[in-house]
């Protein structure tokens, strides 16, 4: 069986391909010269810098570049990610994997993940973290090197595998699509191997101020990566169950809070939301004002940075996995209702009342499991640094933490499955407000049956990608009856429509106008007064570039191929830092028992 490829729509043309495969095949160029003179003896201009700046902050060579390269290629690729989606969402779909200009900041990016991964493999020598990894005979690279590179190379990958997809199943116009989420899950992902190459540091020169405020800053960009996942809800247009926004929230806040404060003590979960504060809401506002794209809301998690610091001063922060499990449980619950609160004020789609008991439920397995995570991360990265603690036996750690691990991916994937009930149908009664070439029109839904809204997680008319977002929730007028409250473009390139969450995972919606799109042979839809249409699954209105006739055993396929992707990756970070953390023991053991020996001779 054959399946022809997709019409042309956001694929690569033949110059696009040229233009990113010179780029690459320039880079690693550059990086294997790199690589060629320094283990060969030669000086670099890389190798003198890394020297120079290695005295200034006291760190060895191979340390001395990556956190600066690191923390801005993160910035770049989160500026371009925010930046993308809300030109998907305001314009509609692009002309390729460089259509937009927002695909360069995080092209350019991912570049400087992989470099600043593959730069202490090239500076590596003397003296080196325990337990490192051997290339060749007298080459030896730290466990975080390694990491880096291993993270910043699956999220390249998917710029190729991202034009595959679009041409075997259409453009996937969401952010949960399996190429989208491997790249952005392989720059989150590197921040935990930038935590780790902290920690080998610390092991060799011990901390200071300076890579104290680093680790802190680290996390506070491990919180802001988190937030990309949910931006589909932070934008107003989620494509999957609301309650994996509190979930999510949840999952994100209580693995860094936890991880930071087991780590750098009092005070370090607020240097951690001041980082995430102030740069991300300097990035919503510059696609906001600058670049003219609509407005990204975000969380403000304060109140889970003071239940992680409350807990802490309460219980201590000797045992990190109490620490987790009672900051988790209290984020999962104290936390969600904030962030319920928060949702009333500022979020583009307020949480139902009807939300909560789903999302208190599962917050709290996620907020414990997310905890038992961040703490096991903590623990590990104290063992890589050199600290003798008090703690359970690693294989105990290693168990909790798994079962931490198991609980949060159980929740997310448990809720992430949609569904669309066909038994809704609605009469749309239009009141023209506007005519002529940019006519716009109050939409009235009469639902059968009246009670299809009632307790609905959204409910809402909505416009987008014809030049802006416009969301307007729907007003009850009487039994079954709802108006919007502002009317609707239905001209030019606007997608105007009616959406409906029912109970847990129901998604559907009822187009109201839709342009006529040739690239992908769909004809024009225009809803006329006092029209009975049908709901179908938001899926097919929200991605109408999608493609319908493709066997259901490739999309499994698709997404089978991402899980395996994201196993790799856990199992990487799982291996290296425990890796790293076994080398930290030996070490501090042989310490202690020479110092012993000095006391006893």
């Amino acid at each position: 069986m054959t399946v022809p490829l997709a019409a042309s729509t956001g694929t690569a043309s033949f110059d696009q391909i040229a233009i990113v495969t010179g780029l690459v095949g320039l880079m690693y160029a550059a990086l294997a010269v790199l690589l060629w003179r320094e283990r060969t003896g030669h000086a670099t201009l890389v190798g003198r810098l890394a020297d120079t700046i290695g005295r200034l902050d006291g760190v060895p060579r191979w340390a001395a570049l990556t956190p600066y390269l690191h923390a801005v290629s993160l910035l770049s690729c989160a500026f371009g990610v925010w930046w993308d989606i809300a030109v998907h969402i305001d314009k509609g779909r692009d002309t390729g994997p460089f259509g937009t200009p927002a695909h360069y900041p995080i092209f350019f990016g991912i570049l400087g993940v992989i470099v600043s991964g593959v730069l202490p493999i090239a500076l590596a020598r003397k003296p080196l973290p325990a337990r490192t990894i051997k290339l060749t005979q007298g080459w030896r690279i730290p466990c975080s090197a390694a990491l880096v590179t291993f993270c910043g190379t699956f999220a390249l990958v998917g710029f190729p595998l991202d034009d595959v997809w679009h041409r075997l199943f259409g453009e996937d116009v969401t952010l949960w699509g399996p190429t989208h989420l491997l790249m952005i899950a392989g720059v989150v992902l590197s921040i935990f191997a930038r935590l780790l190459a902290s920690a080998e540091v610390e092991q060799l020169v011990g901390g200071n101020k300076r890579r104290r405020f680093q680790e802190v800053v680290a996390v506070g960009a491990l919180l802001i990566a988190w937030d990309l996942f949910s931006t589909e809800f932070n934008y107003g247009v989620p494509q999957f169950p609301l309650v994996l926004q509190p979930i999510l929230i949840v999952f994100g806040a209580a693995l860094a809070f936890t991880l930071v404060r087991s780590r750098m003590g009092r005070g370090s979960t607020f240097g951690a939301l001041v980082v995430y504060l102030i740069i991300r809401g300097g990035i919503a506002w510059a696609v906001d004002q600058p670049l003219g794209e609509i407005l990204g809301h975000f969380p403000l998690l304060i109140v889970e940075a003071v239940l992680v610091e409350l807990v802490a001063l309460a219980l201590g922060n000797k045992d990190h996995f109490r620490l987790g499990v009672v900051a988790g449980a209290l984020i999962g619950t104290v936390g969600v209702l904030a962030e319920y609160g928060w949702s009333q004020v500022w979020m583009p789609i307020r949480w139902p009342a009807s939300l909560l008991a789903s999302a208190l439920g599962f917050g709290v397995v996620a907020g414990i499991g997310a905890g038992l995570v961040g703490a096991w991360l903590a623990t590990r990265y104290a063992e890589v640094a050199g600290e003798v603690r008090a703690v359970p036996s690693a294989r105990r750690t290693h168990r909790l933490g798994a079962v931490g691990l198991i609980a949060v991916l159980g929740v997310v994937f448990f809720c992430v499955p949609r569904s669309a009930d066909p038994g809704v149908t609605a009469t749309i009664s239009l009141e023209r407000v506007a005519t002529g070439a940019e006519p716009t029109a109050y939409v009235t839904v009469k639902l059968d049956p009246v009670n299809a809204a009632e307790g609905a997680r959204w409910f809402e008319a909505m416009a987008w990608q014809g030049g802006g977002l416009e969301l307007h929730p729907l007003q009850k007028v009487a039994d079954g009856t709802y108006r919007s409250q502002e009317p609707l473009p239905m001209y030019g390139k606007w997608k105007s429509m009616v959406r409906l969450h029912q109970g847990a995972r129901d998604l559907v919606a009822a187009w109201v106008y839709a342009p006529e799109d040739a690239a992908i042979q769909k004809p024009a839809i225009q809803v006329s007064d006092g029209q009975t249409v049908r709901f179908i699954s938001e899926q097919e209105v929200l991605r109408r570039e999608e493609r319908t006739d493709v066997p259901r055993w490739m999309w499994n396929g698709g997404y089978a191929l991402l899980a395996v992707v994201g196993a790799l990756e856990i199992l990487g970070i799982a291996w290296l830092v425990g890796r790293g953390a076994r080398g930290g023991r030996m070490r501090a053991e042989h310490l202690q028992a020479a110092e012993r020996e000095k006391e006893s001779a």
